[in-house]
């Protein structure tokens, strides 16, 4: 009775079980999944799989006791039980499918075997014809090869089909079309297959229409004839009529147009080209489209890195009425590009990217109010100009970037009106004028205004309503005021970018610290007083610069413990003293800081020891600081790529850093002694300049930079010859061994075969015999200084090799030559000295010869202390053009050195500053604007005679002249008083005569004359700026008279007044500068020196010693 009480029960239960399970998984299926699996190899590691450990996947035990329902990767119908999917794929399988097995699951509507490594074996060819409820097939870089078995009705019945990084033999395109009636989507990327002229002709003789709607193909390999003419063919026979999208990659389709690839897809919705080449309109479409009227259905083109020919955008524009998306990112456009007018014609247009794709002209404005448009971006086009319109209320603009273009203008007020605005990026343009409000857009996430000249300050609140806000990057703009505290609270702002501004106050935190910040950027700032304690609060920091404000006090660095997953921190450059707490049981509780510290410039007088437990650091920085005594051996071992210990007090180093991974090693300015330091193997740039090195350079030393780009050893103490085995190093930019005691000969090879040499700077050392004669054809030099050395011989006619030659001073060497005119033909040239040597001869000669101009460039000349003679001709004033007119748009550094790329460290600075100190008439002077005002004629203690011509006045932005101490004759001519930016005038020490010219006495810039030891006459003229020098700018002269002499005229003779403006029919009175700070008692100083005759030592000696601070701002200082 109780078993007969509980069947009914049990035989509920059954059936509710057999209900649930959908009648369980066949045993047959069963067995031969176990079989598959059986026959195949699973990986013991990813070594044969790179991609495995990005997005692999490890298959999960088939239990025999459970249903192969259950199993991984295994879907069953519900009803019949029967395996309708099976999902192999991303497991790295190995094995062949040789066997039947997978062909017994006779059910199966979907397989996918992608991603595995099946070791190129070819897939059965028979079998597939039992699979016929087979609809999608992925097949892609598992490995398998041959020919697919698709015709005799094999896989007819797929709808979708994914071959790609297969190698398909002899498979051709059309027999995939042809023989798969049914396929809807193919996907076919990466693939070896057929285009033969056979196909072709196949083709030709069948007309149906394939019913394919996606067709995905790229980076294809065409194993015959060629692809664009293969989907010429295809397009001619209407075969891809039903296409809707389509998607072609890597493709040089020169025998097609985008404008026959649409009109001959009347379905065609969705069109994305990738590195694609393509004609717009073809010549042949020219005639053809006259005749036809048709209008695409196209919504969406997308062309990312394609080079587009022929025609223009509204060829193809006006026959996409339809049209709601448009990408062109990055592509080459030939030819001019201004933006077309048909974007008007787009009532539906939501998307309009033209990012980098050459746009030019001025963006018209009222694209902004097309009113469907959701997101523009013209970013990137640097020669596209246009302002921000009055905007529209009720846009739907979302995205809005104009990054990298000439927008210029004022942000208008009513861009406060996009409330529907999530990014707004018009980062390196040309705004200027007040900020806008960030407030007035609800939905924003990222603003990015960086790179303008924005101005005004931050509202104190109106940033929490704000909840999508992430990014704020307003950098390199002109915005001054207080940083509001409320935007370090924000909940949702994860990066804060606010460097280069003029913001001042504290730096003042709320206590709410906001979790969410990764990136805190306030650099080069006007930032004082203490740091906040509550910056340890900002646990989710990746990134902290604070460094170049005015922040003090004393920093305890222990406040970074707190950080998670610090990669970056900067406090250089303030006023801070900066302390790390004693003891090894706390250093293991700073975070690891993987990308860069920069600790420069913060007191430190020890290297921190919590670096012993960093092994990752990229860049550190821990330059001009107070520490002293031997570099530690451990530093090496920090894992640091970049290392700078420049300007502090080291005395001494490991002379071996073989084992080190430092790519970029800096120990320049400090006080090491001794033998030189051997770099790290593969070192990319070494400055050791600056110290107390006193040995010969090993040669092992040459091997270790091999691979550098910069090298300076300059202001040391080095000995003996440079090798040839410098010469290994070919890659090298910068050579700077100036001022040692190197001796022997300059390795010939430097200029014959390196063909990558910018910088070579060889001053001060011992360097005899002739200069290095053959230089080579491609050469790169654009500094060479061999100034103070021994060198003798001819100047190297090889030299016009140099065409981006800037600067050339050979001064103080042995060499004898004549005047090298032909150095005029360097298009760059800017700075020519040749002073204390022995050139001879005139300064004329061939120059009847000359048919073009000769030194367009050159602003200095020095050709003092040679056997130059004869007379100077106008003709040879009139080729200096540069000290003539200066152009708007000089270049505000005296040469213009491009940073390398290989220095890519966040702390690296240009190896060549923008600026140079010089010693600029005895007063040491910044020039910033160095190439645009500061011009420099040194001919003196030469042979020269005859008259000065009165074409010297036509440089008229000369700012010294030294023609001292030849034999000139005659008058001063009167138009020297058009050179109004003159500071210096020395005509001492010859043989002129006459009257001073009164208009002289108006060149109010004239800090320093010397007309001494000349037989000048009459009164000195009697004006504020001539009684500024003292008497000896004059003594030597006999028939001088007046102050500041003290010889009186006599009384019949008239006083010189000063010119008035209209007194001199030559004088120019263009004005173009003005300058402050003339140097009180500067005159008198200079004039006894050059009289007294050990002054006069002293003063050349400067003159030595001004060459070499112009000649000598590219040795690094990085953040000094």
């Amino acid at each position: 009775m109780v078993c007969l009480h509980h069947f009914p029960s049990y035989l509920l239960l059954v059936i509710v079980i057999l209900a649930t399970s959908g009648g369980g998984c066949h045993q047959d299926q069963s067995a031969a999944l176990l079989r598959l699996r059986a026959s195949f190899r699973f990986p013991d590691t990813d070594s044969n799989c790179p991609w495995f450990s990005f997005f692999g996947r490890t298959l999960l035990p088939w239990k025999v006791d459970t249903s192969c329902c259950t199993w991984d990767g295994i879907t069953c119908d519900g009803t019949s039980g029967h395996v309708t999917a099976l999902d192999l794929s991303r497991l790295c399988i190995s094995g062949n499918l040789s066997s039947s097995d997978i062909f017994e699951l006779t059910s199966l509507r979907s397989l996918s075997l992608a991603f595995n490594n099946f070791d190129a074996n070819p897939w059965p060819n028979r079998g597939f014809e039992q699979l016929t409820e087979l609809k999608y097939l992925d097949l892609s870089y598992s490995g398998l090869s041959g020919a697919l078995p698709v015709e005799n009705g094999q896989l007819s019945n797929l709808v979708a089909l994914n071959l790609s990084g297969l190698d398909l033999k002899n498979l051709s395109l059309h027999t995939l079309i042809d023989s798969l009636g049914n396929l809807q989507k193919l996907h076919l990327e990466g693939v070896n297959i057929s285009a033969s002229p056979a196909d072709l002709a196949h083709a030709s003789t069948t007309n149906t229409t394939s019913g394919l709607k996606e067709l995905i193909m790229g980076w294809c390999t065409i194993t015959s004839g060629r692809f664009d003419t293969d989907l010429a063919n295809l397009l001619f026979h209407s075969k891809f009529a039903n296409l809707v999208t389509l998607y072609l990659n890597g493709f040089d389709l020169k025998n097609l147009s985008l404008h026959t690839l649409i009109s001959s897809l009347g379905n065609l919705q969705e069109l994305y080209l990738e590195e694609v080449n393509i004609w717009w309109v073809s010549p042949s479409d020219l005639a053809h489209a006259s005749s036809t009227n048709t209008t695409s259905s196209l919504k969406e083109l997308s062309m990312w890195q394609c080079t587009i020919k022929g025609g223009h955008f509204d060829t193809v524009l006006t026959k996409l009425p339809f049209l709601s998306t448009l990408i062109l990112d990055d592509t080459n456009i030939s030819g001019p590009t201004p933006v077309p007018e048909h974007f008007a014609d787009f009532s539906s247009l939501a998307v309009l990217r033209l990012y980098c794709c050459g746009l030019t002209g001025t963006f018209p404005s009222w694209i902004f109010r097309i009113k469907s448009l959701m997101s523009l971006d013209v970013s990137e086009n640097e020669n596209l100009c246009g302002e921000l319109p009055e905007f529209i209320q009720g846009s739907a603009l979302q995205v809005l970037r104009l990054s990298g273009t000439k927008f210029s203008g004022k942000i208008p007020e009513s861009i406060g009106s996009l409330r529907n605005l999530t990014e707004l990026d018009l980062s390196n343009c040309l705004f200027y004028g007040p900020i806008p409000s960030f407030s007035q857009w609800p939905m924003i996430s990222s603003v990015d205004l960086s790179g303008n000249n924005l101005t005004g300050s931050l509202p104190s609140d109106g940033y929490l309503s704000l909840h999508n806000l992430a990014e704020i990057d307003l950098s390199n703009n002109s915005i001054s005021g207080a940083i509001p505290a409320s935007l370090f609270s924000h909940p949702s702002l994860e990066y804060l970018v606010l460097s280069q501004n003029n913001f001042t106050g504290n730096f003042l935190l709320y206590p709410n610290i906001s979790s969410s910040l990764i990136e805190i950027d306030v650099s080069f700032n006007k930032l004082e007083g203490p740091l906040p304690k509550l910056l340890s609060k900002f646990v989710g920091l990746a990134l902290l610069d604070l460094s170049s404000n005015n922040l003090t006090g004393t920093v305890d660095l222990s406040f970074i413990k707190n950080y998670k997953r610090l990669d970056y921190l900067s406090l250089s450059y303030n006023k801070l003293s900066v302390v790390v707490e004693d003891g090894n049981h706390s250093y293991a509780e700073y975070p690891i800081i993987w990308a860069y510290l920069g600790l420069a410039s913060c007191n430190l007088s020890y290297v921190p020891k919590f670096l012993m437990h960093q092994r990752s650091i990229s860049d550190l920085d821990l330059s001009s600081n107070n520490i002293g005594g031997h570099i530690p051996d451990w530093i090496w071992g920090i894992g640091s790529l970049a290392l700078n210990l420049s300007h502090n007090s080291f005395t001494s180093v490991n002379t071996n850093l073989s084992n080190t991974s430092i790519h970029d090693f800096d120990l320049h300015s400090n006080k090491i002694e001794g033998a030189l330091p051997l770099p790290p193997w593969g070192t990319d740039r070494v400055d050791y300049s600056n110290n107390h090195f006193n040995s010969s350079i090993m040669p092992e030393f040459w091997s270790r930079i091999s691979s550098s780009t910069s090298l300076s050893l300059a202001n040391n103490s080095l000995i003996g010859e440079v090798s040839h085995l410098i010469c290994s190093a070919t890659n090298i930019e910068v050579l700077d061994l100036s001022f040692n005691s190197f001796s022997g000969l300059i390795p010939p090879c430097l200029l014959k075969h390196n063909e990558g040499l910018e910088i070579l700077n060889l001053r001060g050392n011992n360097f005899h015999g002739p200069l290095p004669q053959d230089i080579i054809n491609e050469c790169a030099l654009q500094i060479i200084d061999l100034n103070g050395n021994k060198l003798e011989g001819k100047l190297p006619v090889s030299m016009i090799n140099c065409q981006m030659l800037q600067v050339l001073d050979l001064g103080n060497n042995l060499i004898v030559d004549t005047y090298p005119e032909w150095l005029g033909v360097l298009p760059l040239l800017k700075v020519l000295v040749l002073k204390s040597n022995g050139f001879h001869g005139p300064i004329d000669y061939e120059m009847k010869k000359q048919t073009h101009p000769f030194f367009p460039e050159l602003q200095v000349l020095d050709l003092s202390s040679n056997y130059f003679n004869g007379s100077i001709p106008t003709r040879f004033l009139k080729q200096f053009k540069a000290m003539m007119v200066i152009s708007p748009g000089a270049p505000s550094m005296y040469v213009e050195i491009i940073a390398t790329s290989s220095a890519s460290s966040p702390s690296y600075r240009p190896y060549y500053r923008e600026s140079v100190t010089v010693s600029l008439k005895g007063q040491e002077t910044t020039l910033v604007q160095i190439l645009s005002v500061f011009m420099y004629i040194d001919l003196s203690n030469n042979n020269f005679m005859g008259v000065i011509p009165n074409a010297i006045g036509d440089l008229k932005f000369l700012k010294q002249l030294n023609l001292s101490r030849n034999s000139f004759t005659g008058e001063i001519p009167p138009r020297i008083a058009n050179m109004l930016q003159l500071e210096s005038l020395d005509l001492s020490y010859n043989q002129l005569s006459g009257e001073i010219p009164p208009v002289m006495a108006m060149m109010s810039f004239l800090e320093v004359l010397n007309l001494s030891y000349n037989h000048l006459s009459g009164m000195i003229p009697q004006s504020s700026q001539f009684l500024t020098f003292p008497n000896t700018s004059f003594l030597g002269n006999d028939r001088l008279c007046g102050k500041p002499l003290a010889r009186l005229c006599e009384t019949n003779h008239a006083p010189s007044a000063a010119a008035t403006p209209g007194s001199s029919k030559e004088l120019n009175w263009e004005f173009l500068s003005v300058e402050v700070g003339v140097v009180s008692g500067l005159a008198i100083v200079a004039a006894t020196m050059l009289l007294w005759g050990n002054g006069r030592g002293w003063v050349y000696w400067h003159v030595d010693m001004f060459w070499l601070q112009v000649l000598q701002p590219w040795i690094c200082r990085r953040r000094c």
